[in-house]
């Protein structure tokens, strides 16, 4: 990882295809997305975005970490309720911890640190405090203006 803070905003190419926008990712040429708006093509990416990431979690696969944004690219962020466990798995690999040793530390089930790794589920903000904790880490919430 090697980052201070762990972001999950992946830069995204639009362009418009005919009464279209298709949309690409540079770190992750798995996803893409359309829409007949550019807004719509947003909101479609942000869903595709969501489901490759939560898939490789549910994969235990390693997921590239966003670059910087670069100024023609649009930054798109991945939706809290996936962010955060995405960002649990990518923690989680980078520390060389196993899920069994990580519920064991938080005191949970294992069948529940997992369901909180890849589908959200117990992962209330508590908990996800605790998870980082366990690795070393801290939790920031910051909310943007769009």
């Amino acid at each position: 990882m090697n980052k201070q803070v762990l972001e999950l905003v992946y830069g995204a190419d639009i362009k418009p295809d005919g009464d279209s926008f298709i949309i690409t990712f540079r770190d992750l040429s798995n996803v893409f997305s359309c829409g007949e708006s550019r807004e719509e093509a947003i909101f479609n990416a942000v869903e595709a975005l969501d489901g490759v990431l939560l898939e490789m979690v549910a994969e235990n696969l390693d997921i590239p970490l966003p670059s910087k944004v670069q100024a023609n690219e649009q930054a798109i962020s991945v939706s809290p309720e996936v962010a955060a466990p995405v960002m649990l798995h990518i923690l989680r690999l980078e520390v060389g911890e196993t899920i069994a040793s990580i519920a064991q530390t938080m005191e949970v089930k294992y069948q529940t640190y997992q369901r909180m790794e890849t589908t959200g589920n117990h992962l209330t903000l508590k908990n996800l405090k605790r998870a980082a904790r366990a690795m070393g880490a801290t939790v920031e919430l910051r909310l943007r203006k769009i």
